[in-house]
């Protein structure tokens, strides 16, 4: 993955944390806030998502409010890991709509996996079926997360991109 933040200036930054601040915000409101025509701002947006930097666009849903639903983070560590087990282990979480999130890791474990479900049973009947049908061998470690602190759509990108300026030289 390269780094693209040498092709980018100030108001593609401030286009990017608008925009990840406020997905909703309109073309003209965006270019008053950064100091573009709406038309002009379109274009770097488009720009910007054909260079794949703006991935989509969403809505942060409280999975709690809406449905009762419980996050469980579980770290997975495939037994006997080789490259092809890997690749069957993501193949087959990729469609199961329970896990919300995954994450290959370096260290002691392979991933770490985001689980939502309607109570600690439903959580493991998931758990069993992923152990039955994945045809990959794995033990997992099961986190339950009692509140949520921080996420990406809380992110400060200006800031987080400062931090790394001192690296570059």
């Amino acid at each position: 993955m390269s780094d693209q933040r040498k092709d980018l200036d100030r108001i593609d930054i401030k286009i990017l944390a608008l925009l990840q601040r406020q997905g909703r915000v309109t073309k003209a409101a965006m270019g008053e806030l950064v100091g573009l025509s709406a038309s002009r701002c379109w274009e770097r947006m488009k720009r910007l998502e054909k260079s794949r930097i703006i991935r989509g666009y969403h809505a942060e849903i409280d999975l709690g409010r809406l449905a009762k639903l419980s996050t469980f983070v579980v770290q997975i560590k495939l037994t006997d890991y080789s490259y092809a087990r890997a690749k069957v282990f993501e193949a087959g979480i990729a469609d199961l709509p329970n896990v919300i999130g995954c994450q290959a890791v370096l260290g002691d474990v392979d991933y770490l996996i985001t689980i939502a479900a309607f109570g600690i049973e439903h959580y493991q009947t998931i758990m069993e079926h992923m152990l039955d049908t994945l045809n990959v061998s794995f033990d997992y470690v099961t986190l339950p997360v009692t509140k949520k602190l921080k996420g990406e759509g809380a992110l400060d990108l200006a800031a987080l991109l400062a931090t790394g300026q001192d690296l570059e030289s």
